[in-house]
């Protein structure tokens, strides 16, 4: 019998309509992982106050996003989709697989199980597509799965997370790096997603898998890299340096950039518009002379396929 392989992906709002944005941020930012143990009162201001007013200008940021790529859908849904349907296909007799997302889009956790129980799986590898391990993602997804489990007895669980200096990954990684860094002249920033300086106090693994990254991207690479942490949201201390002030003062210096965001399997509103609009233009307007930015892994060729082999049914596994 074929062992089930499901690929846990955050999740994105279904359309770029308001009310679909509204739902996914009651949904994500509702989750006590996102923002760890947010007050009691965060609930209701949350749906009256927060996402209400935040919908319609993140509604705004997704549309221009989709236009400025030519697409109707989300690109995390596209991609996503693409990659998985890719490694199902290298896996076709040895394993099934599905992906599930944990907010707003489809399909869902409990979509993606019914999948396996109706193929007759017996046995599911859980992988958070979350290269570095943090309670807000990889941690999260895997809560998620185990609110379900209780609907599919007939399912056993093995949660594998976090494959933050896999050789796979990196050598994919690297890679994609070295077919923009063909000029020693530019400087390469890796923007890691933020978090909360709280968070990684109380234990989160999340920088400390960073830094792994970052090593074993260097050693690969064969030179060193900047490191800045971007998407900050509310009031406390983040991990810095920020994104956004690294790029000010490369511009200041006229430096010539490629950034890299490797917290992401796949391109987003993160990469597309944060990153590729918002932040590209800090860097020119504070005087930089040359941007360019890596695509995430995606869908590539040589992503699926080394996942496929490598990965998928080889990272270690512990029962949930």
């Amino acid at each position: 019998m074929k062992e089930g392989v499901l690929l846990l992906q955050l999740g994105s709002p279904k359309a770029y309509t308001t009310e679909a944005v509204k739902e996914y941020l009651l949904s994500f930012l509702g989750d006590p992982h996102t923002l760890g143990s947010p007050p009691f009162f965060w609930n209701p201001l949350l749906r009256y106050i927060i996402a209400p007013s935040r919908a319609k200008r993140s509604a705004l940021k997704y549309k221009e996003m989709c236009e400025i790529q030519g697409v109707t859908e989300m690109p995390l849904i596209t991609h996503t989709r693409n990659f998985v349907q890719g490694v199902q296909a290298k896996l076709k007799d040895r394993a099934f697989v599905r992906y599930a997302f944990q907010y707003g889009a489809s399909p869902s956790i409990q979509e993606a199980l019914d999948d396996f129980v109706k193929e007759g799986v017996k046995k599911v590898r859980v992988i958070p597509l979350y290269p570095q391990r943090s309670g807000a993602t990889s941690v999260s997804a895997l809560d998620q799965l185990k609110e379900n489990r209780a609907k599919y007895p007939s399912l056993d669980f093995y949660a594998c997370h976090g494959f933050a200096d896999h050789p796979a990954w990196i050598e994919n990684v690297v890679q994609t790096i070295k077919t923009y860094d063909k000029d020693s002249s530019y400087t390469i920033l890796i923007s890691w997603h933020g978090m909360p300086q709280k968070r990684i106090r109380l234990g989160d693994p999340y920088e400390s898998d960073c830094q792994k990254s970052v090593l074993a991207i260097e050693q690969k690479l064969g030179r060193s890299v900047l490191v800045s942490y971007q998407s900050r949201f509310g009031v406390g201390k983040w991990l810095g340096p920020s994104t956004n002030d690294t790029l000010t003062e490369l511009g200041k210096a006229g430096a010539k950039v490629i950034v890299v965001c490797p917290a992401f399997t796949v391109d987003n509103l993160e990469t597309f518009h944060e990153i590729d609009i918002e932040a590209k233009k800090i860097f020119l307007n504070a005087g930089g002379q040359d941007w360019q930015r890596v695509p995430c892994l995606n869908a590539s060729p040589k992503w699926i396929t080394d996942f496929a082999n490598h990965i998928a049914l080889d990272l270690p596994c512990q029962e949930l």
